[in-house]
């Protein structure tokens, strides 16, 4: 078939149309009320107002990075890592590379040339304990204790610092209010806990002053790290729990605090005693509060960091969450960010990098998690059955604000929203690359974002590239999303079995606000909207190059609403679409205002496995009602304007169109409706440069696009 399709048979109104040419150029009714001075002088259509269109972005603001960062230039927006280039290095023992900084260093103090740690207190009390001294010493530097066993814990008052020499220790410390206990260094003092049922390394008796654990290392211990509980509190500087049971830190109940700064907690274990336990790295429930700076959560098993109850808070600053496993007895888990039932956790400077099944799950009523100039990426599915490798998610109620995030390379979903009361709102945010889950499950296709069961998101200077199946996806009754100023672009289909690609989609009585868009270089359809109930309502957007999906080269369609959903739109550009450029089908209402359509190409089929129905119509009102007020249609392989019916459905359509021009199609109008009012296309409206005007030739219409669901 040629790119035309050639007319059979021509209405007697070509007259009528040719003499509703009157050339009027009336003056633009938009926003700046200016007369268009484009390539159709007085054509009275605005165009989208999008400030930033020219540079192809919109201003989002990743950097200037936060100090000690690296600037990447690698995608369209500068984004930043916070390791330098190749990544954090492998340090040696009693060292890590925390973010922001150049490269290994102590964790905590260096090592003293001495026993001892050359930062010990002048004033107060200190208690010193030797691996190596003899039996029966009595604390003081020239005779310390032997163990951690012989220190008389109970009897130390506030303000006593228990100065805890190179070696390896058995043992525990209960540490009562306001007592000190400082190692060595990291590498050189070791304590192992004990075998007794004991249910901490570090623990604390009584409120009051902070009790305080600086410079060593709490390795292969047969239970937690440290608890804090009962209003009790507790600082850690310079401390790395490696390879200990159950948890490396809880912080538990109201008026509980911990703080942290400098520590690692690494390859946490399910106690032995229990495996169906995850190997948490830190877990803050019932109120407890904790601050960590230059926090480490490395390969734990099930969980980075845990939060639970209501008035749990977590502050972090410069904290990495890397390679949190799944669970050892079953492979499930594996969450950076794990926040529920009314926890908060606020976080700057993140790292959430190769989880397992989510980077951060933020789930319940209060619950709240914010990001902050953070970094998701890099989430896989879980291994024992290929299910998640989410980026962020909020779902029964909980609440994320992120603000100035990088969301890249995760699997399933970039960010998702669920469930009614759940809230969202982005600012600054690039949520890029992501793939499917690794099951071919239903579900976790690789869309950007997803929102489902009545939640709600906003989101301002967004850039949504190169994800699976469907950039933005809006679903299900009450599920409501405002976005201004932003990309939906490159998205791609599904690998087998190629299908889809689209930009942006709403479905299922879910609403959409959006303006100041850019929805390009996408498969299959830019925009959709399908169902009754949906409702989108769009100002200043732009689709274009929209390319047909792989599977079966059709597609490419840059807009189209189906199934009762209503579309509100004004100032759209809509460019280089194949098959057809707005579509409005069975049941749908479109009521469009300084609308531009240029550019629609038949079906990549046409010439192979297509030829009969290839398609080809710059707007369609099929089973629909369709309303074009100041537009703009041109260049269309077939027909400008299309009304007619789509088969199996009842309905025809509705296409009313004024003040305008069609130009360059092969043929202007296809009418495809008996008796059709021809003055409802013929209002201050110019046909013109095309084969035809007019023609009622039965055509073949487009189909209805498939949804995609949840």
């Amino acid at each position: 078939m040629s790119h035309r399709i050639r007319s059979w048979f021509v209405v007697g109104m070509l007259a009528t149309l040719a003499g509703c040419a009157d050339d009027v150029a009336p003056v633009d009714g938009g926003p700046d009320g200016s007369v268009d001075g484009g390539g159709d002088a007085g054509l009275p259509v605005t165009p989208p107002d999008i400030p930033w269109l020219s540079d192809g972005l919109p201003p989002v603001m990743l950097a200037p990075c936060p100090e000690g960062w690296r600037e990447v230039t690698g995608g369209e927006v500068t984004e930043c890592d916070p390791y330098p280039e190749g990544g954090p290095e492998a340090c040696a023992e009693g060292e890590a590379h925390f973010p922001g900084e150049p490269g290994c260093r102590p964790i905590g103090d260096p090592c003293p040339a001495g026993d001892y740690a050359t930062t010990l207190p002048t004033t107060g009390r200190v208690v010193y304990v030797k691996a190596d001294a003899a039996a029966g010493g009595d604390g003081t530097v020239a005779a310390p204790f032997a163990g951690l066993s012989q220190v008389p814990w109970v009897s130390l008052g506030a303000s006593t610092t228990v100065a805890v020499g190179k070696g390896t220790y058995p043992g525990t410390l209960p540490l009562r209010v306001g007592v000190s206990v400082v190692g060595a260094c990291v590498e050189e003092t070791i304590l192992t806990g004990i075998a007794a049922p004991v249910q901490s390394v570090v623990s604390v008796t009584g409120a009051g002053e902070p009790a305080e654990v600086q410079n060593l290392t709490i390795r292969g211990a047969s239970q937690r790290g440290a608890l804090a509980r009962r209003g009790q509190r507790l600082s850690l500087r310079g401390v790395l729990f490696d390879r200990v049971q159950g948890v490396g830190i809880v912080v538990a109940d109201a008026s509980t605090e911990v703080s942290l700064t400098d520590v690692v907690i690494r390859d946490t274990e399910a106690v032995a005693s229990s495996p169906s336990e995850f190997g948490i790295g830190i877990h803050v429930q019932d109120g407890g509060q904790l601050q960590a700076t230059r926090f480490l959560v490395l390969r734990n098993g099930g969980l980075g960091i845990s939060a639970a109850g209501e008035g749990s808070a977590l502050t972090l600053l410069d904290t990495v969450v890397r390679e949190t496993r799944p669970r050892d007895s079953d492979g499930i888990a594996g969450r950076g960010i794990n926040a529920e039932a009314g926890a908060r956790v606020d976080a700057t400077r993140m790292l959430l990098v190769g989880n397992r099944l989510a980077g951060a799950i933020c789930s319940g009523v209060g619950t709240t998690v914010t990001l902050t100039d953070s970094v998701v990426r890099d989430t896989d599915s879980r291994a024992r059955d290929g299910i998640g490798g989410g980026g962020v998610s909020a779902e029964l109620g909980g609440t994320i604000s992120l603000t100035r995030l990088l969301i890249a390379s995760n699997r399933a979903v970039g960010v998702f929203v669920s469930n009614e009361g759940t809230e969202a709102v982005l600012t600054d945010v690039v949520i890029r690359d992501t793939e499917p889950q690794r099951s071919r499950a239903p579900g976790g296709r690789g869309r950007g974002i997803q929102l489902q069961y009545g939640a709600h998101l906003e989101a301002t200077r967004l850039v949504i590239s190169n994800n699976t199946e469907s950039g933005i996806f809006v679903g299900s009754e009450g599920s409501t999303m405002s976005v201004t100023d932003a990309v939906i672009q490159r998205t791609l289909p599904l690998g087998l079995p190629g299908q889809f690609g689209r930009g942006l989609g709403v479905e299922n009585d879910g609403r959409l606000d959006a303006s100041r868009l850019l929805i390009a270089d996408n498969h299959e359809l830019g925009f959709f909207a399908s169902s009754p109930g949906t409702v989108v309502n769009l100002s200043d957007v732009v689709i274009r190059d929209t390319r047909s999906q792989l599977n079966d080269l059709r597609g490419g369609r840059g807009f189209e609403v189906q199934e009762g959903a209503r579309v509100d739109g004004m100032r759209l550009e809509i460019e280089r679409s194949v098959e057809a450029g707005v579509l409005a089908l069975t049941g749908a209402s479109v009521a469009l205002t300084d609308a531009s359509i240029v550019g629609v190409a038949v079906a990549d089929c046409a010439s192979t496995t297509c030829p009969t129905d290839p398609y080809g119509h710059a707007v369609g009102a099929l089973g629909a009602a369709l309303s074009l007020r100041r537009f703009r249609i041109s260049d269309a392989a077939v027909c400008g304007a299309m009304v007619g019916r789509v088969e199996e459905f009842a309905e025809d359509g509705s296409l009313d169109l004024e003040a305008g021009v069609v130009s360059e199609a092969e043929i202007g109008a296809c009418v495809q409706v008996d008796g059709y009012d021809l003055e409802r296309l013929t209002g201050d409206v110019e046909f013109r440069e095309n084969a035809t005007n007019l023609d009622s030739t039965t055509l073949p219409v487009p189909n209805v696009s498939a949804t995609v669901g949840l």
